[in-house]
């Protein structure tokens, strides 16, 4: 019988600890990491390739009591040749984590891939703020598509002037 109860005890602690450590407390101050890299494109209608230099930021886990679970809002902005993407509830599994991603520019259409590294996950869903920008983009009409691995979470038709 003590036995029993013992571990009932472990069992009750443990799941409330593996259930804790889904929450994280949202701060003011939550911490944000940052990438800067750059990439060159073959430009048909120029001689040369265009270097576009990225720029990707990203919070930590939102506390999903504060913020809830919703679709990702993509907010495009032009302004001075760069393109600044900012999306908010971008949804991930929780654990320690770096985002990555990778862009594709043409004359007609920005692709933006974002993807995962994990090095550890765990049981539960969370949301972050991205802000991702791409310099040296010409003014004009662009069909932006921002794909979440292979899912499509946004595409519409932006005017960059």
């Amino acid at each position: 019988m003590k036995r029993a109860l013992i571990i009932s005890l472990l069992v009750a602690a443990m799941g409330m600890i593996a259930f804790v450590g889904c929450e994280k407390e949202d701060t003011t101050g939550r911490p944000t990491v940052t990438a800067v890299a750059s990439q060159t494109t073959d430009n048909p209608s120029q001689s040369e390739p265009v270097t576009h230099n990225t720029t990707l930021s990203y919070t930590d886990c939102h506390s999903s009591q504060s913020k809830g679970m919703y679709d990702p809002v993509v907010l495009p902005n032009y302004d001075n040749g760069v393109l600044q993407i900012a999306i908010e509830n971008f949804c991930l599994t929780c654990g320690v984590f770096t985002v990555v991603e990778e862009s594709e520019i043409d004359a007609q259409t920005i692709t933006v891939n974002f993807g995962v590294i994990y090095e550890s996950q765990a049981n539960c869903i969370c949301s972050i703020d991205v802000d991702y920008s791409i310099d040296n983009i010409k003014p004009g009409k662009y069909e932006l598509i921002i794909r979440n691995r292979s899912t499509v979470i946004y595409q519409e038709e932006i005017t960059c002037e």
